[in-house]
């Protein structure tokens, strides 16, 4: 198991093997000016272009009605494709992204997947941003194209990881530290993250969808209300233990301070554990798909760069 915290010197190193992925898929929308690829993620933003006479065909949602009463000839709206689509990642760094039974924790998978997309985004030329949510708030970074803003979200990502380490009994002293206290549910990172979107940004969403803080479907509705506006894609960062029940019997749980025991005795227990994370993966590729967005599912023992790879082709 590596260790909880990434140090920087491994977040900056990720910047090769960001290189390597390739955001060149067919159907794409080419972003002009700006990034120098295709990119799969085509977001839905437009750009004014210019008022000219109605002509059949037309979409009568772009009659320029000020211009029609003007002249006394119907006019409509030309737009061209948005030639510089903002991204924007949201990293889910809450308490329960603290866990980890493969290689790595699920904070530590998110913490690089982030990383990855973030250089990726930069070196094609995007705007790219970030709300990060972690065990002490929420952090909004708005897009830019500087690599001193990729910089500093990767600096926000290692000390999010660091909190939930000094919180959650991974750093020397951590049990001695009063509990912490209310923290910030999902569903609050993405209301903020709607107050924050411009229309036509490519929102990716990395978390586990699994902070238990906001029922699943209030989280789903949020991803609709967000899919209004933006062009919502999500990777769901999952654990083999969560994947499938470990054999029948009573497993006993640790947070450093409380113990609990897991019963998972008998078929059925196994079988709800299963079901549990199908109906929550399900349900999220369903309201992604509604609105014309992607889901990878990233597991703490895989290689998700060759992972993420495969989903941007």
């Amino acid at each position: 198991m590596r260790g909880a915290v990434p140090t920087l010197p491994e977040l900056l190193a990720l910047r090769a093997a960001a290189a390597r992925l390739v955001w060149t898929p067919p159907r794409t929308v080419r972003a002009g000016g700006a990034g120098q690829r295709s990119s799969r993620f085509r977001g839905r933003g437009i750009d004014f272009a210019e008022t000219r006479a109605y002509q059949p065909g037309d979409d009568i949602r772009h009659i320029d009605w000020r211009v029609t009463a003007r002249t006394g000839r119907v006019h409509t709206k030309v737009f061209h494709e948005e030639r510089e689509r903002p991204i924007l990642l949201l990293a889910d760094l809450g308490p329960q992204t603290f866990f980890g039974t493969r290689q790595r924790l699920k904070s530590l998978a998110i913490a690089e997947l982030t990383t990855l997309l973030l250089w990726r985004a930069y070196d094609d030329g995007d705007r790219v941003g970030a709300l990060l949510r972690t065990a002490t708030g929420l952090e909004a970074l708005r897009p830019r194209k500087t690599q001193q803003s990729v910089l500093r979200i990767q600096n926000q990502l290692r000390e999010g990881c660091e909190a939930l380490a000094e919180r959650y009994g991974a750093s020397p002293g951590a049990a001695e530290r009063p509990a912490p206290g209310s923290v910030e549910g999902l569903n609050a990172a993405l209301q903020e993250l709607h107050k924050v979107v411009r229309p036509g940004t490519t929102v990716i969403v990395i978390s586990d969808f699994a902070d238990g803080l906001d029922p699943f479907p209030t989280v789903l509705k949020q991803l609709g209300r967000l899919g209004r506006q933006a062009q919502v894609h999500g990777i769901l960062v999952s654990d083999p233990f969560e994947r499938a029940a470990p054999p029948a019997g009573r497993y006993p749980l640790s947070d450093g301070r409380r113990r609990q025991t897991l019963d998972l005795a008998g078929r059925e227990a196994s079988a709800r554990w299963t079901e549990r994370y199908q109906a929550r993966r399900d349900g999220l590729a369903a309201q992604l798909q509604s609105q014309e967005g992607l889901l990878l599912e990233c597991s703490t023992d895989g290689d998700y760069l060759q992972d993420l790879g495969r989903w941007l082709r």
